[in-house]
């Protein structure tokens, strides 16, 4: 009995657990996204969803099958607020507020987080090692925000309760249209509110580059390492290349993440967003997979042998 006990009080160190709500229809690739989920066996995955669930079959996966109308009113209960989204879109601006909100869901994990599923997932744990969860509260796949794409916050009453330092957090949930505080907002949350409070209130116009810079000893506990992620934006590449000269073409084999030119480097995961939507291309091209009426080409049976994901789409090696 002793010995049961120590092997699950081991299994359990470092527990994580990530939140997906999402609402309408799964993308073309989800097939492909569960099957990296799978293979982080080790972390779990909670779905709240009105989506069909057969594909979320794993132990790591659990599902929470309601409308999109029912999830907003078991927000609305719990916060005590009159959000009222246009979409479902706009849930990502709620993702400061997870914590909070979903604090029965998350109170047998030390970590929790969120994620897009416009992406595929390496080996999550091989970069966020028990080492550096020990050592570190928040984490980020971006060096100068908060990513909202993926991230990881330590389940204390902190970070749960962070959202309330958010500038205007909840004019920025009452808006009608994506605001975004699931990255800025948030993170000046962390590192510079009662800066922001002061700028504002005496009309100082202080850039808020400068912001970041004058407060960004506040986070010791924050793990803000750029991991490459996201390619064709502004922000220079490992090898200083901006925008869509950085990497087109990546691959996914056995759980390991490459591309073409970094190739001895494994990475966290893709982020396809920049394929699939131009609204984030700061140069004016046009994202490759945008007005494609097929995208996806290859099966979970693919990414044993691997997979390719390019300007033509996603297809086996």
């Amino acid at each position: 009995m002793l010995f049961k006990f120590l092997v699950s009080k081991v299994k359990r160190k470092n527990s994580i657990i990530i939140l997906i709500p999402y609402f309408g229809r799964w993308p073309e690739w989800f097939a492909l996204f569960v099957e990296t989920i799978k293979r982080n066996s080790t972390i779990d995955f909670l779905f709240y969803t009105d989506c069909d669930t057969s594909l979320l079959d794993a132990q790591n996966i659990k599902v929470r099958s309601l409308t999109f109308s029912d999830y907003i009113s078991f927000v609305n209960q719990v916060t005590g607020l009159n959000f009222n989204p246009p979409n479902a879109y706009k849930l990502c601006d709620l993702r400061p507020l997870f914590g909070y909100i979903h604090q029965v869901d998350f109170k047998d994990y030390d970590f929790y987080g969120w994620c897009d599923v416009d992406l595929l997932f390496g080996d999550i744990r091989s970069f966020y090692t028990d080492e550096l969860l020990a050592k570190y509260d928040v984490f980020s796949t971006h060096s100068h925000r908060i990513s909202g794409h993926f991230a990881l916050f330590r389940n204390n009453e902190k970070n749960r309760t962070m959202f309330r330092k958010i500038y205007r957090w909840k004019e920025a949930l009452y808006h009608p249209d994506f605001v975004g505080i699931d990255e800025h907002g948030i993170t000046n949350a962390y590192v510079q509110n009662n800066l922001h409070k002061v700028n504002d209130k005496f009309k100082l116009r202080l850039p808020e580059k400068f912001l970041n810079k004058l407060s960004f000893y506040k986070t010791r506990k924050l793990y803000l390492k750029e991991q490459y992620t996201t390619p064709f934006v502004f922000k220079p590449w490992l090898d200083g290349t901006l925008n869509s000269q950085q990497p087109d073409t990546w691959y996914y084999i056995d759980s390991k993440i490459t591309n073409n030119r970094d190739v001895a480097r494994n990475f966290i995961y893709i982020h396809f967003m920049n394929f699939k939507s131009s609204q984030w291309r700061h140069d004016g091209t046009k994202a490759p997979w945008e007005g494609k009426e097929k995208i996806c080409f290859a099966t979970p049976k693919d990414m044993v042998k691997g997979i390719i994901i390019d300007n033509y789409g996603i297809r086996p090696l």
